[in-house]
């Protein structure tokens, strides 16, 4: 078991997108948790996964084979396994990226999104909702949400529908990738409503350097489209190893998976 690790996506893998986890994947989560380690790699941030996994965490279980890899996997959270009983996760390892491209560099990716977002809603007149919290700096990655991450269901569900008529994040994506900001950054879809901005080389595949003497398992949601952020640590895992990748469509999807790994890790020994 010490040297298995199941590394899941979070939103649209085991949450619904910006929705609590489900008890049924909960359950299955911490039956994996007792025979293979587990860590849940997202382009949101620790806060995000507390919100969402709430429910998961706050049960009177020993957490110390899970593992929290927020921002792409460029910050680490472990189980505090000496405050145990209080619940305590512990932040061991973390990225700056506004250090990395230096104040002058991230003004001007600040600014560039600023403009983008006027401009995105200019054109969408009283069409797409204003929530607030359009841009969220997490250390180590920008999320830039055209609509706000405050955004309701409702409004959600209304820009997604646009999103998936008109490609409007992919389109953004490719406007950014026609400027020089392409130089430094990256851009990805970040769940369903936003996109991630990050380093080049700040992708998921950031997860792999926590455990390299381990095995790796990974389950997401967006991993064969150009522009998914689960797609670069997904064929990083198939170059050597291509049953140990998952790409899924819903949260029911991802809680078979984990049933067959837990059956074949049981026979395995």
């Amino acid at each position: 078991m010490n040297n298995r690790i199941v590394l899941l996506d979070m939103d649209g893998t085991i949450t619904p997108p910006r929705q609590s986890i489900e008890k049924k994947m909960e359950e299955a989560l911490l039956s994996l948790s007792k025979i293979a380690k587990v860590g849940i790699v997202t382009g949101s941030n620790f806060d995000y996964v507390m919100q969402q996994c709430k429910s998961l965490f706050s049960k009177n279980e020993d957490y110390s084979n899970f593992f929290i890899l927020p921002c792409n996997g460029t910050q680490k959270y472990i189980w505090d396994a000496k405050e145990w009983e209080t619940g305590s996760w512990k932040k061991v390892f973390g990225l700056n990226m506004r250090e990395h491209l230096g104040e002058k560099y991230y003004r001007k990716l600040s600014f560039a999104l600023l403009e983008q977002m006027y401009i995105f809603h200019m054109t969408h007149p009283n069409k797409i909702p204003m929530s607030g919290h359009f841009i969220s700096y997490r250390e180590s990655i920008i999320n830039w949400c055209p609509i706000g991450r405050s955004a309701d269901t409702q409004d959600r569900e209304e820009f997604i529908s646009l999103d998936e008529r008109e490609g409007v994040r992919k389109k953004y994506i490719e406007k950014f990738n026609r400027t020089s900001l392409t130089k430094e950054l990256c851009f990805s879809l970040g769940g369903s409503t936003s996109i991630d901005v990050y380093p080049c080389g700040w992708d998921k595949t950031q997860a792999l350097n926590h455990f390299k003497e381990h095995d790796v398992w990974f389950i997401g949601d967006r991993c064969t489209i150009p522009e998914g952020n689960d797609k670069p640590l997904y064929d990083k895992i198939r170059e050597t190893h291509p049953d140990r990748a998952y790409e899924v469509k819903s949260v029911d999807e991802t809680q078979a998976i984990i049933e067959n790994l837990i059956n074949t890790f049981i026979n395995e020994g």
